[in-house]
């Protein structure tokens, strides 16, 4: 292959270690069998174009870090990283990420979460947030 950097097998695997998501949860995410995620990641399959581009949606980083691979006759002088598309600026997202680092439960319970029908995960979001509103009242008590 004439591009230079990890293969496309590594990257999934890594990006998905990143994450501290079994194949399984990324599976879900992905609305695939958990096999395919297997075999892409010790590259026995090559995802298509339309599936990379859902990893990075769903890893949340650039398309061209993992289709690179994809074109094999372009030059890439540097091997790119990849980049969170949320904004760094947000404070509220700063302190979200310092707690899911420190607290890796709350991590795996809010990808559960996500992986809810809207219907039910509306129904944990309210249930937490009653939750935090009841802790608040009665610390304020004591």
């Amino acid at each position: 292959m004439a591009v230079k950097g990890m293969s496309i097998a590594k990257k999934l695997r890594m990006l998905r270690d990143k994450q501290n998501w079994s194949q399984e949860t990324l599976a879900n995410l992905m609305n695939m069998h958990h096999s395919t995620i297997s075999r892409y990641e010790r590259g026995k399959s090559i995802p298509d174009y339309q599936t990379l581009l859902r990893f990075a949606q769903v890893f949340k980083v650039e398309k061209d870090y993992l289709i690179q691979e994809l074109r094999p006759h372009e030059h890439i002088s540097a091997a790119p990283g990849f980049i969170a598309k949320e904004s760094q600026d947000d404070p509220d997202f700063t302190l979200i990420q310092q707690m899911l680092q420190t607290e890796p439960a709350l991590k795996k319970a809010l990808v559960e979460l996500y992986l809810m029908p809207p219907k039910r995960r509306a129904f944990f979001a309210d249930a937490i947030a009653g939750l935090i509103k009841v802790n608040k009242h009665h610390k304020d008590k004591m």
